[in-house]
């Protein structure tokens, strides 16, 4: 997930401004549905362009209206405020889904794959095939393009490492560009691109390699998440970064917050580092929790944690 403001306050008549254009739009719609925590408010408006010419119109159309724009991805990694997003949220989850196998020579092969394809469907497009590089998203939740904003992967490996070049469209200006790696800046847990934009698209760099052992991979690291991490409730995964050194399940469970509850929201009793949505939680509720680790961190062992999971939205007033 990645989010990006244009200048101008949204003060009402979207529907007149929105409502002639061919992209679907849906207002006052609950974000909620659209978060793998299950929580949030409404956006004034849900975009969801199935193809390039609707999301340059959408685009177009905000810009000269000077309406504020949010990129959701895939709604995983994103906790949305219970007063919810005012202004434009675009989902390109449920289009932009290709996923292209391109060999230009005997020792360059790449994947091209759409922001809206599911990270799982992409590991397994690469395993399929016989082809390393995305392995280490395997079990990753969400969608490529917010695997990319966020520079997914495990604590030593991550897509930014194998990406060649992301089609993105920068926010302030319209057209679809072909962006190098070297121009962003891919960090832990982020990626900083040169203005605010929406990745369309990824190259990535893969290699040849055995289909057998990637099978085998991907089974024993799939059963190896399903043992560590809580499955089967509503959750966005890691909510803080690893601190040099040190994990933050690890920090969670010493501190014995493992099991804490606000409404129904709960620090998970599988992983520390995640809080998981037990039926009605609230993104007060989470936050509640958040705020309560980040105190008791700090206070009791002097650790500043640092947020993984992206918030977005405001509070109801």
């Amino acid at each position: 997930m990645n989010t990006h403001f244009m200048g101008g306050i949204v003060v009402g008549g979207l529907k007149g401004i929105l409502g002639d254009l061919k992209c679907e739009v849906r207002f006052d719609e609950y974000l909620s549905a659209h978060t793998t925590f299950q929580v949030g408010g409404p956006a004034d408006v849900l975009a969801l362009p199935k193809d390039e010419g609707e999301l340059l119109t959408l685009l177009e159309r905000c810009r000269s209206r000077s309406l504020s724009v949010t990129v959701l991805g895939g709604g995983a990694n994103t906790l949305v405020r219970d007063g919810g997003v005012r202004g434009v949220v675009i989902s390109l989850a449920r289009s932009f889904r290709e996923l292209i196998l391109r060999e230009e020579a005997k020792d360059k092969t790449f994947i091209e794959a759409g922001a809206g394809a599911k990270i799982p469907a992409l590991v397994r497009f690469a395993a399929e095939g016989g082809w390393e590089g995305v392995e280490c998203l395997a079990g990753v939740p969400g969608t490529v393009g917010g695997a990319v904003a966020m520079n997914a992967g495990t604590s030593e490996r991550f897509i930014g490492d194998v990406v060649e070049n992301v089609r993105w469209i920068r926010l302030s200006e319209g057209g679809v560009e072909s962006l190098p790696s070297e121009d962003i800046r891919f960090g832990y847990r982020n990626a900083i691109f040169p203005e605010p934009g929406l990745v369309l698209g990824v190259v990535l760099r893969i290699v040849r390699g055995d289909k057998d052992q990637l099978r085998t991979f991907m089974q024993m690291d799939a059963k190896a998440r399903r043992k560590r991490q809580p499955w089967g409730l509503p959750c966005a995964g890691s909510i803080f970064r690893n601190p040099p050194g040190a994990r933050t399940g690890q920090i969670i469970e010493a501190l014995g917050l493992k099991g804490r509850r606000a409404g129904s929201a709960e620090i998970s009793l599988v992983h520390g580092n995640f809080i998981v949505n037990r039926g009605d939680a609230k993104a007060s509720d989470v936050l509640s929790l958040v705020d309560t680790i980040k105190r008791e961190a700090k206070q009791r062992i002097g650790v500043d944690l640092v947020l993984e999971l992206q918030v977005i939205g405001e509070d109801i007033q």
